[in-house]
């Protein structure tokens, strides 16, 4: 008895399954599905279980269903590892500093691959955004700019830097790793909101895309390196001093 297995799964559930399986192996983004009379028809099962089925699809986020219209295939997004990310580190604020740990190693490979792929247009992009955040922390002492305009600027740096890799893999984690820690980075920034702290992360910031310029991908990884290192321990202190504020409370 203990030894058979059991099945639960619904005919709804079995048709999404194979639905899976037959757009990972043979569609498209964009492309569109049959109809549901024409889903119904091959599967031998009514346009009730269909819709059933798509609708687990479209929770998996693999499908896009619209009134009226026949369901499509949604391009590959980072929304799941986004919800998934952000849901552990309200949960537990150590997490936020073993998240930094593993955007770590992702963001140090990040800048060594944009080192050897990155065109013209990604360097040029990314100089701009440097001589943005450099402006930014000039008009610092006229009150003319707040962390919220340098943290934008720093998140758009990271992702171009991922973009200039040609690897959609890295872009997607950089992105939900780096989205998911935005407000404890937003804090962080708060906590240093002076030209000096301002300054030395600006300069990380110039390190990393100038060897990138140079196409050296010893030297990005380095001064990526620098770069963590220093944020690690910002981090760190924050989430120190968030726990301590709670116990006190």
């Amino acid at each position: 008895m203990l030894d058979k297995e059991l099945t639960r799964e619904s005919l709804a559930e079995q048709v999404a399954k194979s639905l899976r399986e037959y757009i990972y192996n043979s569609m498209e983004p964009d492309d569109m599905l049959p109809s549901t009379a024409a889903l119904g028809k091959e599967y031998n099962v009514s346009r009730i279980v269909i819709r059933e089925a798509l609708k687990y699809l479209e929770a998996q986020d693999i499908i896009e269903v619209a009134n009226g219209k026949r369901a499509k295939v949604k391009p590959i997004s980072s929304s799941i590892l986004r919800d998934f990310f952000h849901r552990a580190t309200l949960y537990e604020k150590k997490t936020l500093l073993e998240l930094l740990e593993v955007r770590r190693g992702i963001e140090i490979e990040s800048a060594r691959l944009a080192a050897m792929r990155r065109n013209e247009e990604e360097v040029a992009q990314m100089k701009t955004i440097i001589e943005e955040m450099k402006t930014i922390v000039e008009e610092m002492n006229k009150h003319l700019s707040s962390p919220e305009s340098f943290a934008e600027l720093d998140l758009t740096l990271h992702q171009t830097i991922a973009k200039a890799t040609r690897n959609s893999m890295l872009i997607y984690l950089v992105e939900t790793i780096r989205e998911a820690q935005e407000e404890t980075i937003l804090e962080g920034l708060y906590s240093r909101f002076n030209k000096g702290n301002y300054l030395g992360i600006q300069a990380y910031h110039a390190d990393i895309v100038a060897a990138i310029e140079a196409q050296n991908p010893e030297e990005a990884q380095q001064a990526m390196v620098a770069h963590f290192t220093h944020a690690e321990k910002a981090v760190g202190y924050e989430i120190t001093s968030m726990t301590r504020e709670n116990e006190e409370a």
